[in-house]
């Protein structure tokens, strides 16, 4: 029996890694492998266990799907209904993804996150050899809101690949804070560092903002959580650490300053009104707007799944013309884009069980996570695209794998 167990937390390990690097590899690994991880989930269904927490969670990700679902049957686009409904399954097998992960053993949660940090690693640090190979033309770039290309594999979306290595950087603190639950080394916990430093640096210099504010999110979960157990001199090097990071990265990192003047600027087109039409967040703000407009005519249950993004760029025609046509574009807010989408009740239900898994403070891993990921969706849509719908559903089942309480901590 044991060694069952043993076989079956290899597995799962060695599945969740060719996940982990098929999120910048290849779209055709990474939907293997969740369908392996749902056959593993399968295999444990009679024998894991889930105690009410982890069942409210599970019927909340049920609820949500079925209303998408619902939403499809008034869509006149059933082509473009099924293949949403077909994208956004992880969501719904969440509960099986929950299953295979919890037969995880401890020392293999450790690996995995490990593994994760290498993942996202190569990807970066080859995008950041190409960002410092042609740093004037990309510190232009991003000083008109242009993004800095991924390069590795099929070239994953960069804010995606920004959220998946803030989710990284969130659980490689996690692991330091709970060295001792997790059974690591001093070698392992050191390896842990290096790479959640490596990584942070990575995130700063590629530059993506949700990125950037998603990880900071997550990993100020972690410390107001964690705080009290902190010795006082602890605490207030944490706070000093904090406060430093963001400073020392814009002194030190062109791309970052650049990407913050940038922000500076367009919150002020924002502000003023002005033409939003060469500012990535003015954009964002108006496409907001677009979104509201549509929810208020079609306030329960949406315009359906299917018609979504045709009605959202039809809308701007109407509200706001100014707007050039390869400018019109979805609002890059998951709430709104979901109450579009399957009406406002799917949204509110969405905004619910991220609220609700973001102040379980015995959930540490959880609760950071779903912060991050909350923060994220109000800037990306998240569950839009094959890598973060993935990505979205499988972090909050392996943060609930991990169940770990905080403990107190002398580091």
């Amino acid at each position: 029996m044991t060694l069952n167990k043993e076989r079956l937390s290899l597995t799962t390990t060695i599945v969740c890694v060719g996940l982990f690097f098929g999120f910048t590899l290849s779209p055709a690994v990474l939907s293997i492998s969740l369908i392996a991880l749902s056959v593993l989930g399968i295999i444990q269904f009679k024998t894991s266990t889930i105690d009410t927490f982890e069942k409210r969670i599970c019927i909340g990700m049920l609820l949500f799907y079925m209303l998408m679902l619902i939403s499809a049957f008034v869509s006149s686009n059933s082509d473009e209904a099924i293949r949403k409904l077909i994208l956004k399954l992880p969501i719904l097998i969440f509960p099986l993804l929950l299953f295979a992960l919890k037969a995880l053993k401890t020392s293999h949660k450790y690996l995995l996150i490990l593994c994760l940090s290498y993942a996202v690693f190569l990807p970066g640090i080859v995008s950041v050899y190409n960002y410092f190979s042609n740093k004037v033309l990309f510190d232009q770039l991003i000083l008109e809101s242009k993004p800095l290309p991924i390069e590795f594999g099929y070239g994953i979306y960069h804010i995606q690949f920004s959220i998946l290595l803030a989710c990284s950087i969130v659980l490689n603190a996690f692991a330091i804070i709970q060295h001792q639950t997790l059974e690591m080394t001093t070698l392992q916990k050191r390896l842990l560092w290096l790479m959640g430093i490596l990584n942070l640096i990575i995130l700063h210099i590629l530059s993506a903002r949700t990125g950037l504010l998603a990880c900071y999110v997550g990993l100020f979960s972690l410390m107001l959580f964690q705080f009290k157990f902190l010795k006082p001199n602890y605490r207030v090097l944490t706070i000093v650490i904090t406060l430093s990071i963001p400073v020392l990265m814009f002194i030190g990192s062109q791309s970052f300053r650049n990407r913050m003047l940038n922000t500076v600027e367009d919150f002020k087109v924002a502000w003023e009104g002005k033409d939003a039409n060469d500012y990535s967040f003015a954009l964002r703000v108006q496409a907001w707007k677009n979104a509201v407009q549509i929810i208020q005519s079609h306030p329960l249950i949406g315009v359906g799944i299917g018609d979504a993004d045709n009605e959202l760029f039809q809308q701007f025609a109407i509200s706001n013309p100014s707007i050039l046509e390869h400018n019109r574009k979805k609002p890059h807010f998951q709430l709104l884009e979901t109450a579009v989408q399957s009406g406002l009740l799917s949204a509110l239900i969405l905004l619910f069980l991220c609220l609700y898994m973001g102040v379980q403070k015995h959930h540490l891993a959880l609760a950071a996570l779903c912060n991050l990921l909350l923060i994220a969706s109000c800037f990306e849509s998240i569950l839009e695209r094959q890598s973060s719908v993935i990505g979205f559903a499988f972090m909050l089942a392996f943060a609930l794998a991990l169940n770990q309480r905080p403990k107190p901590t002398t580091a």
